[in-house]
C-alpha cells in the first residue's frame, strides 16, 4: 500500500472542493486475503478527504468493508476486481456522507444470502451526497445496492446511482421476498429517502431477482430515469409505501426507462409481473417509459392490478407518453387513484383490456392510442367507497364514503380494434349490508377516433348501472 499527500485541487469524482486530500494506492499482494489492505485504506483519517486508487488485479475479501469517515472516494483502475468470498459478510458498508465509488467491479461468490440485509454489494446507511458510478455488480449474493435508514428519522438523500451494470445476480429468498438490484428500503417508519437519482443503469435480473428497481419505503422527489431493466420475476420498477401513512411516498418521477420480460419462470405462476407498479405513491409521474412483454405466467387472479403499468391507491398520478407493447393481462390498471391523468400513451398487443379502472373518479384519458387489444378497450368497475374493505385501504378520510365512476373525461383517443370501446359499470344497492349502491355518472366520451370497427358508437360505448342522462357520448368518429 502506497500513501501520498496531495495539496492540489482534485478534479475527479467527488471532491473538487477539497484541496487537502489523502490519496491511498491499493496494489495486489501475493496474499490470498486482501481484506486488511482495503480496510486499512478506508481507515485513513488524515486530510479533509480520502481518495483510494485500486490498481489492476483480483482482490479477495472475506468480510464487508466499512467507511470510517466522510468524503471517501474509491476509484478502480481498469482490470481491478474485488471478490467477496462470503455470501453474508460482503460488500461496501457506506456509513458516512459524500462517499463515491467509481468504475468498480464487484463480484459475489454466486451463493444467495439467506436474509434481506446481508450479502449486499453496496449498503448506503442513512447517508447523503454519495455517488456510485460506472461500476459492475456480478454474482452478488444479496441486494446489489441497498439504501437503508440510519434511524427512524434519518434516511438516504441526495445520492446518485448512475451508469452501473448488474449481471448474473443470485439473490433468491424463495417465493416471497423483495430481492432487488437497487432497493430504496426498507419498511419501518419515520425516515424518508429524498432527492436520490437512479439513472442510466443496466439491470438484468437473470430471472432470479424479483425486482429491478424498488422503493419500498418513504420519500419524495426521487428520480428513476433511463434505466434498462429486464428479466425480473415480480416487477421492473416498484414504488410502494410500506406503512400506511398519508403522503409519505410522493412526487417521485419514473421517466424514459425501458423494461423487458417481467414475470415468473414457468411452470410457476404469479399474481405479479408488472412493468411498473405504484402502490400508495401519490403525485408520481410515469413518463415516456417503454415496457415490453409483461405479466408473464400470470395466475390471472387479478388480486393485484395486473397491468403492464399498475397504479394503485396513488392519487394525482400522471401516466404520460408511455409505450406498452405486450402484456399477458392488461395494459394499464388503476384503482383508487383519484384525480389521475392517463395521456399520450400507446398500448398494444395486450390479452385483456387496454386500460381497466376500479373505484376512482375525476380521471382524464386523452390522446392515447390503443391497438390489438384482446377485450373491451376501456373497462371500469365502480363501487361507493363506504364499503368496509375499501375504507381499510384508504390513507385518509378524503376518499372515503363517496361515489366513484364519475368525472371521467375520455377524448381524442385512437382505437384500432374490432372490440367494444368502453364498458363502465356501477353497483346495485344491498340492503342486507346497508350498501347504498353506486351509479356511474357525469362522464364524457367525445372526439375519439375508431378504426376498423363496423359498429356504431351506440353499440361500442356502454355505461351500465348509470344515473340516466348524465353520461355524454358525442362526436366520436368511425373511420
Amino acid at each position: 500500500m502506497k500513501i501520498s499527500f496531495l495539496f492540489i485541487l482534485i478534479s475527479g469524482i467527488a471532491f473538487a472542493q477539497l484541496q487537502d486530500t489523502v490519496t491511498v494506492i491499493v496494489t495486489k499482494k501475493t496474499a490470498n486475503n486482501d481484506t486488511k489492505i482495503f480496510q486499512d485504506a478506508l481507515n485513513r483519517k488524515e486530510g479533509k478527504a480520502l481518495k483510494i486508487l485500486v490498481k489492476k488485479g483480483l482482490y479477495n475479501v472475506d468480510s464487508n468493508l466499512s467507511t470510517s469517515r466522510a468524503h471517501t472516494s474509491i476509484v478502480f483502475e481498469k482490470g481491478a476486481v474485488i471478490y467477496f468470498s462470503s455470501n453474508t459478510n460482503s460488500g461496501f458498508a457506506v456509513l458516512h456522507d459524500n462517499f463515491s465509488l467509481y468504475q468498480a467491479y464487484i463480484k459475489g461468490n454466486g451463493i444467495s444470502a439467506k436474509d434481506f440485509y446481508t450479502g449486499y454489494g453496496v449498503l448506503l446507511n442513512g447517508v447523503t451526497g454519495c455517488v456510485i458510478k460506472k461500476s459492475t455488480f456480478e454474482n452478488i449474493s444479496g441486494n446489489n445496492i441497498l439504501f437503508y435508514p440510519k434511524s427512524t428519522v434519518i434516511g438516504c438523500s441526495n445520492n446518485k446511482i448512475i451508469e452501473n451494470t448488474f449481471i448474473k445476480p443470485v439473490f433468491d429468498l424463495g417465493n416471497n421476498g423483495d430481492e432487488s438490484a437497487i432497493m430504496l428500503g426498507y419498511s419501518g417508519e419515520g425516515y424518508k429517502h429524498n432527492n436520490n437519482i437512479i439513472k442510466d443503469n443496466v439491470i438484468d435480473c437473470n430471472y432470479t431477482l424479483k425486482i429491478g428497481l424498488g422503493m419500498i419505503s418513504h420519500g419524495k422527489n426521487n428520480l428513476f430515469e433511463n434505466n434498462k431493466i429486464s428479466n425480473c420475476r415480480n416487477y421492473g420498477i416498484i414504488l410502494y409505501e410500506s406503512k400506511d401513512k398519508d403522503s409519505t411516498l410522493s412526487d417521485n418521477i419514473l421517466r424514459l426507462n425501458t423494461i423487458h420480460n417481467i414475470g415468473e419462470v414457468s411452470p410457476k405462476k404469479t399474481v405479479k409481473g408488472m412493468g411498473i407498479y405504484l402502490m400508495k405513491s401519490s403525485k408520481s409521474k410515469v413518463i415516456e417509459n417503454k415496457i415490453y412483454n409483461t405479466l408473464i405466467n400470470s395466475d390471472k387472479s387479478e388480486t393485484l392490478g395486473a397491468g403492464a403499468i399498475s397504479v394503485s391507491v396513488s392519487p394525482n398520478t400522471l401516466v404520460d407518453g408511455n409505450l406498452i407493447d405486450g402484456s399477458y393481462m392488461y395494459g394499464i390498471v388503476s384503482d383508487y387513484s383519484f384525480g389521475s391523468d392517463f395521456t399520450n400513451n400507446t398500448v398494444k398487443n395486450v390479452r385483456r383490456s387496454g386500460a381497466y379502472f376500479i373505484n376512482m373518479s375525476d380521471v382524464t384519458i386523452s390522446n392515447n392510442r390503443f391497438e390489438n387489444i384482446g377485450e373491451v378497450v376501456l373497462k371500469g368497475y365502480f363501487e361507493n367507497t363506504s364499503l368496509e374493505y375499501i375504507k381499510n385501504q384508504m390513507k385518509t378520510d378524503t376518499y372515503k364514503n363517496r361515489d366513484t365512476g364519475n368525472g371521467f373525461k375520455i377524448n381524442n383517443n385512437r382505437f384500432y380494434t374490432d372490440k367494444d370501446i368502453l364498458y363502465f359499470v356501477g353497483t346495485d344497492p344491498d340492503s342486507q349490508s346497508r350498501y347504498s349502491g353506486n351509479k356511474v355518472k357525469n362522464n364524457i366520451v367525445e372526439n375519439n377516433f375508431i378504426y376498423g370497427n363496423p359498429k356504431t358508437q351506440e353499440n361500442l360505448i356502454f355505461f351500465r348501472k348509470e344515473a340516466q342522462g348524465t353520461n355524454i357520448i358525442k362526436n366520436n368518429q368511425s373511420r
